[in-house]
């Protein structure tokens, strides 16, 4: 698109990018400047497959903490690992060892329609899942229907003899709604009343409007498990992102929990194709996390955050003349969920095309496709990234305006 974009005269120079999640200031700069502080053996091999010990340590304190996850159950009912070379390399694994354990059949993966990019991982040649989705109703505030969840799970159940795969993104990109302890906890149940394995993808966990507790996935997994004989118990996978709380999503560390026999089996399958990655940047990592300066960094960015939010949702009302039920801005994540505007909503036009055409700048896709691939149907819907200043969001919205590219245009 920027190729097509530059040939037809276009600068990238002057480019407004609210598309994926692009970020042009970096981490903060105690984070930064951690980096230079680490010990000389952090820059060469570590042979650990969990992580650097002492970023490994950090986590086992810092995601229970958070999520709200029993400390008597580390060691026992789950555990903590760095994630690395990013959540997603976590998730293929993931795939890898339930294609293992179930080889029979074929697998299936049950995500929300908008979303992530699952089917990117899961649907890949390498991994063969079909995938199924539920859909989130706007009237009913983005939440999933458990019911709709539920038969979509016993039907998939029904049809293969392989793995069914769950994936719950309970801080939901893109809409930013966060689904309700109720939802997530119907939903974890309906999973294991179908055998199903359950992935949580945690990636904007931390990043809410201030106020907000957001809905932890894994605690009412656990919670949910505790009740269940061990033997009985599906596999299962969280994952959390630490470049999305702190602006390094280069750097690919997260945060892997699972039961400690599940981490034991993505350890060995990591060890097949790589060493520990990014050794520096964990041992800067784990610094972090230490670092009072911590907490307060990602108060001031939720408040960020809401703050371009509200600006966003000004914007689009003011200027382009867009009505209520012509966006969504939920409470947490980085996104704000727009629909086209009905005159080019119409087949043949792709509306972000034209705006970077038009406009030079650059939208997200509602419904996030992998690289190389055929996109996905993203209902008639944007994405727009709410984490760069707040005067991008002014011009593009002006620049749009300009062009005509209005609501009732």
């Amino acid at each position: 698109m920027l190729d097509r974009h530059q040939s037809c005269g276009g600068s990238h120079d002057e480019l407004i990018y609210l598309s994926l999640g692009e970020s042009w200031e970096g981490p903060p700069a105690a984070l930064r400047e951690a980096l230079g502080r680490v010990a000389p053996y952090e820059h060469g091999y570590i042979l650990t497959p969990y992580g650097l010990p002492a970023l490994q340590d950090a986590l086992r304190t810092y995601i229970p903490a958070t999520h709200g996850l029993d400390p008597r159950g580390l060691h026992r009912d789950y555990d903590v690992a760095v994630s690395q070379s990013s959540t997603r390399s976590a998730m293929f694994d993931f795939g890898r060892l339930l294609r293992l354990k179930r080889p029979e059949g074929r697998p299936v993966l049950v995500c929300s329609t908008p979303g992530w990019d699952y089917p990117g991982v899961y649907a890949s040649p390498s991994l063969g899942f079909e995938v199924r989705r539920f859909t989130l109703p706007p009237e009913h505030g983005y939440q999933p229907e458990v019911a709709e969840v539920a038969e979509i799970l016993r039907r998939a159940r029904r049809d293969t003899d392989g793995p069914v795969l769950l994936a719950i993104n309970a801080q939901h990109n893109p809409t930013g709604a966060d689904w309700s302890p109720q939802t997530v906890r119907a939903m974890i149940r309906a999973a294991l009343a179908t055998g199903a394995c359950l992935l949580l993808d945690d990636a904007y966990y931390a990043v809410h409007a201030p106020g907000t507790t957001p809905t932890s996935a894994p605690a009412i997994l656990l919670d949910e498990l505790a009740a269940l004989p061990e033997g009985d118990r599906p596999l299962w996978l969280g994952v959390r992102s630490l470049g999305k709380q702190f602006r390094c999503n280069g750097w690919g560390i997260g945060a892997a929990t699972a039961a400690p026999a599940t981490l034991e089996a993505l350890a060995q399958l990591l060890t097949e194709r790589s060493y520990v990655t990014a050794v520096p940047a964990q041992a800067a990592m784990a610094a972090w996390l230490a670092d009072d300066a911590c907490d307060a960094y990602l108060e001031a960015q939720r408040a960020a955050y809401e703050a371009r939010r509200r600006q966003s949702v000004r914007l689009l009302a003011d200027v382009l003349g867009y009505p209520p039920h012509g966006y969504v801005a939920g409470r947490c994540g980085a996104y704000l969920l727009a629909r086209i505007p009905p005159a080019f909503d119409v087949p043949g036009t792709d509306f972000r095309e034209l705006v970077l055409r038009r406009c030079g700048v650059l939208l997200g896709e509602a419904h996030m496709s992998s690289p190389g691939t055929a996109r996905n149907a993203s209902g008639s819907r944007i994405r727009v990234y709410l984490g760069g200043g707040a005067a991008d969001l002014d011009e593009a919205i002006t620049r749009m305006a300009k062009e005509g590219l209005m609501w009732d245009a």
